[in-house]
């Protein structure tokens, strides 16, 4: 009996021992994997930014291929449909040849001078815009200095074309066409006043109830120009009788409404 119980304790020992190295080699493999694992959680942040960077670059990718199919589609939309037009445009033609006319209408023609293969040959709206808007400047300024050169007191022109000159250079002769004394007088010194050279001051041989200004031809617009500063409606051409009296190239003739002015001032 106690030879049994030394030979099982023996065993038992041996046991235990196998127990205790299996153990300790399970409880290594297991740190191992312990530690494997706590180095891949550690890991994780930048395995999402890798995982996430290959993500962004795969929809990038798809993106641009995604666009480029969309490009191709619309070109090949585009081209069926300028081949659609096409058709249409020599069926259009072969209608017109059939009945005799030109292939061509005049509103095709016209079309055809500002649209071709489809596509505008104006300039783009901007580069019209600067066109117009050069036009317009060149203009203004061309209309200036027409304006300025034309503008001039000497040489220059009346609205209507006439030579129009100072009144220094304007001879003019005033007459009284009324029985009213001093009234050629006043007129007058008014015109000397504004800068005209006076001529011959002497009486009408016939009487006027109205104020007015005779021109000799090529004189009007001077005409026009006195009888504003005298307040005179009338501008007409000389007749031979005020001619031979006045001897200028215009005549103031007072009439009875100046006479009429006179007594009421």
């Amino acid at each position: 009996m106690p030879d049994l119980i030394k030979e099982l304790g023996a065993v038992a020992g041996l046991a235990a021992c196998v127990g205790v190295a299996i153990l300790s080699l399970l409880y290594f493999i297991q740190a191992r994997d312990v530690r494997r694992l706590r180095e891949w959680a550690g890991g994780a942040p930048e395995r999402d930014a890798v995982v996430g960077e290959a993500t962004s670059e795969v929809a990038a990718e798809r993106a641009d291929e995604l666009k480029r199919l969309e490009e191709e589609r619309r070109r090949a939309e585009q081209a069926r449909e300028a081949e659609r037009k096409a058709a249409a445009m020599r069926e259009h033609r072969r209608q017109r040849r059939e009945a005799g006319l030109p292939e061509e209408s005049l509103g095709d023609r016209i079309r055809g001078r500002f649209r071709g293969d489809g596509e505008s040959r104006l300039p783009p709206a901007r580069y019209l815009a600067l066109i117009i808007g050069a036009v317009i400047v060149l203009g203004g300024g061309v209309a200036f200095v027409a304006l300025q050169v034309l503008g001039e007191d000497n040489g220059g022109q009346a609205a209507n074309g006439e030579a129009l000159s100072r009144p220094g250079d304007t001879e003019v002769a005033v007459l009284n066409g009324t029985a009213v004394a001093g009234l050629a007088d006043r007129t007058s010194d008014d015109l000397a006043a504004a800068g005209y050279l006076i001529g011959a001051v002497t009486n009408s041989n016939s009487s006027f109830e109205a104020s007015l200004v005779m021109f000799k031809s090529g004189f009007k617009p001077e005409a026009r120009k006195v009888a504003s500063e005298l307040g005179i409606q009338q501008v007409r051409p000389m007749s031979q009788e005020i001619s031979n009296v006045a001897e200028a190239n215009l005549a103031v003739i007072v009439g009875q409404d100046k006479a009429n002015e006179l007594q009421a001032g």
